[in-house]
């Protein structure tokens, strides 16, 4: 592929809720693009990006999937990204790298609970984004239902640029607004001949009325477009470009876009959307991070200092491969970087252009580039790379909480090890899959986003790595906070080897709301503890809260202060100070007030009418709250929030209470308190 300007590179992701058609869409945009010369079909489990054969067999994308491809003079690094919730730090770490996204929304369903995480994940990163409504063929498509849901449930400002030809079994193409062309795809040949004809006489006011809407709100942007409109004046195709570009990158609209996948339509002038109004490497502001002297910025430019992040991790048996997104500078073939955290130097012995699971080795790369290398030593996801004369550390990406614990066995001893080793090298690849061991039970704990992310691990650990275990029965990820403010005071003191070992710690906790880690601070006088020991006092302190309060699950939403510590005169101070800190509080969580948050879902039920009151009983079952219910043109849509725990096997159960004619989707939302009586039985 040849080289281009940093200035023609597009770094995107394709973003949605499942079974939208995010794959759907990424195959077409490799075949027309010539970099597949096959059309991948999800539902025939021949997608390219969906390498795995796990993604193959169960028809979604798992894993964030990377390739490039080339378009009107264009480099397009393209991510295929997951739309289940379980996988959403795939989306999360992907965005957090990317410099634009394209949106992909149902025409029936229009904006689903995962839709609403994903545009709200690329907010938080401020990637300017494009929409496209698919599935313009299937019954009950309705695009101005799916704008309008745009704009009342995501706070939006969508703008068509386009909109269809008639829909379902009645789609036939595309009135482009700013063209003012009719488009067809020819289905002869897979959709690549697309013929621009004019609009049709029965088309023109719909036509007219939608480009006045398009050019009043380019107006409200741009100045001298809205100096040509008031003045009746023509608008040149470029001037409306141009300023739908500059909306865009300053994220003040959101171009609607809309096609078939799956019949081939739409998807060459979404390419060209891609090119025209998404941002280069260039448009989005200088990456910030941390260097020697304190704030730093990297510009996108390959003539400063290296710098890039570490954003995905691919573990297999082999060997494992590092993506990294190239923020500025160069890196070639065999040289090397520092990462900061481990003040090592990693080599990079290769640099491959990906393709899904296919690496292009290439000599170079410079800024604005996403590539991978294989085989680092020590650095994990998050981590920065950088050139060590001049050292800079950028934020690292923030993973979701686990909600769902299960114990994971081996068959035997010699399994074990094994064990160990292939759920460490998972969780490098995959920071929300987290594991540690019981130490009653002698059982390893393994922690995720959801069931299936621990079945999918499951069957990673058995196919990948050909070891075998026992899996136990998923359980909630509860967490602790304290109602009140508390305070706990513990002495240790023991005799060893003829020496007196002796410290005392006198600590408070006291709730700060939410469900952060704890905050950890010290007002003990430094007259009474060497300024030496104070890492170890408040080390041991982040310990004990991480490690679990009275009923074992971590502590969140405290703010735990070391009011008083003392050590004796041995020689060794440090084991006493330590084990003193640690039972001190254990002692404030016993001493009253501790309560067990459980983790809640919001979840969206799609539901006939005649089955909507017994799905609202139902719920009422599972200590759900419904907080609405409204009409949609196949029945009723159903919003509650719920308890995790009440939600295991939920999918059958609606399944069997609707005859299989309801769907229902969730996704995280907070953490509340559970009740007295089940918090009792934790106890039991």
């Amino acid at each position: 592929m040849a080289r281009v300007s940093i200035e023609s590179i597009r770094n995107i992701g394709i973003i949605a809720h499942i079974d939208a058609g995010k794959t759907t869409v990424t195959e077409r945009f490799l075949f027309y693009s010539g970099r597949s010369h096959r059309m991948g079909e999800v539902h025939e489990g021949a997608a390219i990006m969906d390498y795995r054969e796990d993604e193959r067999e169960r028809g979604i994308t798992i894993s964030s999937a990377a390739t490039t491809i080339a378009w009107n003079d264009c480099r397009i690094n393209l991510i295929d990204t997951p739309g289940h919730v379980d996988f959403t730090a795939e989306v999360e770490r992907s965005l957090r790298v990317l410099d634009g996204a394209v949106v992909v929304f149902d025409a029936v369903e229009g904006v689903e609970p995962q839709s609403e995480t994903v545009w709200h994940q690329a907010d938080r990163y401020h990637v300017p984004r494009m929409a496209f409504i698919n599935k313009m063929d299937r019954t009950g498509a309705d695009f101005p239902a799916a704008v309008e849901a745009i704009r009342v449930r995501l706070g939006a400002r969508p703008l068509p640029v386009q909109i269809p030809i008639g829909s379902g079994e009645s789609f036939e193409g595309i009135l482009d607004l700013i063209t003012e062309k009719r488009l067809t795809w020819d289905a002869a040949d897979l959709g690549e001949t697309v013929t621009a004809g004019p609009i049709p006489p029965a088309l023109a006011d719909e036509a007219h009325a939608a480009r006045n809407h398009m050019i009043e709100a380019l107006a409200d942007f741009d100045d001298r477009i809205a100096e040509k409109y008031l003045d009746g004046k023509p608008i040149a195709e470029d001037a409306i470009h141009a300023a739908l570009r500059a909306a865009t990158i300053a994220g003040k609209c959101v171009p609607v876009l809309t096609g078939a996948a799956l019949r081939n339509a739409g998807i060459q002038p979404l390419l060209d959307a891609v090119c025209r109004w998404l941002p280069s490497p260039k448009d989005i502001p200088p990456a910030k991070g941390r260097g020697p002297g304190g704030a730093e910025e990297r510009p996108a430019d390959p003539k400063a200092p290296f710098s890039a992040l570490v954003f995905k991790v691919n573990t297999t048996p082999a060997a494992d491969l590092f993506f990294l997104r190239i923020y500025s500078g160069k890196i070639e073939a065999g040289g090397g970087a520092q990462n900061p955290r481990t003040k090592e130097t990693e080599r990079l012995k290769r640099v491959l252009r990906m393709h899904a699971q296919q690496g292009e080795a290439i000599d170079a790369a410079e800024a604005g580039e996403i590539v991978a290398v294989p085989a680092l030593h020590r650095s994990v996801t998050g981590d920065t790379l950088c050139d060590p004369k001049h050292p800079i550390v950028f934020e690292s990406i923030v993973f979701p909480d686990t909600v769902v614990s299960v114990a994971v066995e081996a068959r035997n001893a010699t399994e074990r090890d094994r064990l160990l080793d292939a759920l460490r090298r998972i969780g490098r690849e995959d920071p929300t899959l987290q594991q540690h061991l019981d130490p009653e039970t002698g059982q390893v704990i393994l922690s995720g986003m959801g069931e299936l992310h621990i079945e999918i691990t499951k069957n990673r650990l058995e196919r990948e790595f050909k070891v075998k275990a026992s899996f136990g029965t998923p359980r909630v990820s509860y967490r602790e906070t304290v109602a009140a403010t508390v305070e706990g005071e513990d002495e240790f003191h023991r005799i060893v080897a003829g020496a007196t070992h002796r410290a005392r710690v006198r600590v408070r906790l006291e709730p700060i709301g939410g469900f952060a880690a704890p905050e950890i601070e010290s007002r003990v006088n430094p007259a009474s503890l060497p300024p030496a020991l104070m890492p170890v006092l408040l080390d041991t302190l982040t310990g004990a809260a991480t490690g679990g309060g009275t009923h074992g699950y971590p502590v969140v939403g405290v703010r735990v202060t070391a009011l008083d510590a003392e050590v004796g005169d041995q020689a060794q101070p440090e084991p006493a100070l330590a084990a003193a800190a640690a039972a001190a509080f254990r002692k404030a969580l016993e001493s009253g007030g501790v309560v067990v948050l459980e983790p809640y879902m919001k979840i969206e039920i799609r539901t006939p009418e005649d089955h909507l009151g017994a799905v609202v009983r139902h719920l009422g079952g599972r200590r759900a709250s419904v907080e609405e219910t409204a009409v949609v043109r196949q029945g009723r849509l159903v919003h509650a929030v719920a308890p995790l725990a009440e939600l295991f096997g939920y999918s059958t159960a609606l399944r069997s209470l609707t005859q299989g004619r309801a769907s229902f989707s969730m996704e995280p939302l907070d953490y509340r308190p559970l009740p007295p009586s089940l918090q009792a039985a934790l106890q039991a």
